[in-house]
């Protein structure tokens, strides 16, 4: 009891001081405008989450602990209500005009403003008698080290011409463009710089793509279990008393024996490690009034992620935990397929991830984005996305001369 007890203790202080921690900060809505004429590839804001990884930098133990303090993130907004949809992202004070050097570096005409939270136009609390909703956190279905379809493959299927380009996130713009009043579609990436401890614990999967013999690697509990066998052959060593040990030859790679499918999961995974990555959340939510609630929409949105899958790469997939349809307890027993106390544990579902977008919560359990990966994901559209109501800059500024009185 006494270290449950201190456990618990733990725990529920640094809960307590990190979001104390983070109360205190000055947050600040930065909602992005592309400018009417973006003829460049996605790849352009691969260098904006580059120079945005520069604020990397490891929080010590002794800071985690009494001052309650976590390494910067930022949260990435698509957000469609009731048929026109913006950019935004979310930032501390501190940083944001890296920001906003990041995105005018790369999109000089774009329109930059501070807006305030759209999320305050609907109830604090969700579900109620007027609005319904679906969510889920989405995570990968393979290890981190396996990537994504990201934008080059579309500008390989449909060309070099800007007016020819398919635009990853065309689908998800037509989407919500048909959004009725009432409707909000919500997509939310946050992303933290993360260290090369990733590539590290993706070495064996490549070594695995090689063909070579990967010995897996123990948990805590399979190491404290493997310790007397470690003991007891250092002293037979110590006194000469086990066997004589054979070397171990290092099982030779023959790389003409890779299949091609082989080597192009290899090309890929190695082309992901080889970049700057970011632990990272997605969540996506849905939110509509009860009588104009389209569940169509959420398989249009998840549609989206699954085009960002290709033959042995990594796909897109709710998390069980998290999204909002539970069958409830002994199902089977049920024809409606749906069990004891089914309603209550989705009206929890709904509730939980709705609080957890508004207050944009990083879940412990993180997937690593690389930089092409969020580039693929969040980024201006071009001009070949014309949905209607897709906002973007109606007129050029110009910046005042550099001699001007004041």
């Amino acid at each position: 009891m006494p270290v449950l007890l201190a456990m618990g203790s733990i725990l529920g202080w640094v809960n307590y001081i990190t979001h104390k921690y983070l109360s205190s900060l000055n947050w600040v809505m930065l909602e992005i405008k592309p400018p009417p004429d973006v003829q460049k590839s996605p790849k352009i804001a691969e260098n904006i989450f580059s120079g945005l990884h520069g604020t990397y930098l490891p929080v010590k133990w002794k800071k985690r602990f009494f001052k309650g303090e976590v390494p910067n993130f930022y949260s990435l907004e698509i957000v469609g209500n009731g048929g026109q949809f913006n950019f935004y992202i979310r930032v501390a004070e501190t940083v944001r005009s890296l920001v906003e050097q990041q995105v005018f570096a790369q999109y000089p005409d774009a329109e930059i403003k501070v807006a305030d939270d759209y999320i305050a136009g609907l109830p604090r609390f969700l579900p109620n008698n007027e609005y319904d909703l679906f969510g889920a956190d989405l995570i990968f279905d393979k290890e981190d080290a396996y990537p994504i379809k990201t934008y080059p493959f579309f500008e390989e299927e449909s060309g070099k011409d800007e007016f020819k380009r398919t635009d990853p996130l065309a689908p998800l713009a037509e989407t919500l463009s048909t959004l009725e009043p009432g409707e909000n579609i919500w997509i939310q990436i946050l992303i933290r710089p993360t260290g090369p401890s990733w590539v590290k614990a993706s070495k064996p999967i490549i070594d695995k793509l090689f063909g070579k013999d990967v010995k897996p690697e123990l948990d805590f509990a399979g190491k404290v279990a493997d310790l007397p066998s470690k003991a007891a052959g250092l002293i037979f060593d110590l006194f000469g008393l086990g066997p004589e040990k054979e070397e171990k030859k290092e099982k030779e790679v023959n790389i003409q024996k890779i299949t091609p499918g082989q080597r192009f999961t290899l090309e890929q995974v190695e082309n992901k490690v080889a970049k700057l990555g970011f632990k990272s959340n997605i969540r996506f939510i849905y939110i509509g009034r009860k009588e104009i609630f389209h569940r169509s929409h959420i398989s249009s949105v998840i549609g989206m992620f699954k085009q960002l899958y290709s033959n042995n790469l990594n796909l897109f997939k709710p998390d069980s935990k998290t999204i909002t349809v539970h069958r409830g307890i002994l199902p089977v027993i049920f024809p409606s397929d749906k069990g004891f106390f089914a309603s209550n544990f989705e009206f929890r579902r709904k509730w939980k991830i709705y609080q957890h977008y508004r207050s944009r919560f990083f879940r412990k359990k993180v997937i690593i984005l690389n930089t092409e990966e969020l580039a693929t994901l969040f980024h201006l559209p071009g001009i070949g996305v014309k949905a209607p109501a897709f906002p973007r800059v109606e007129a050029k500024k110009g910046q005042p001369p550099a001699g001007l009185p004041i």
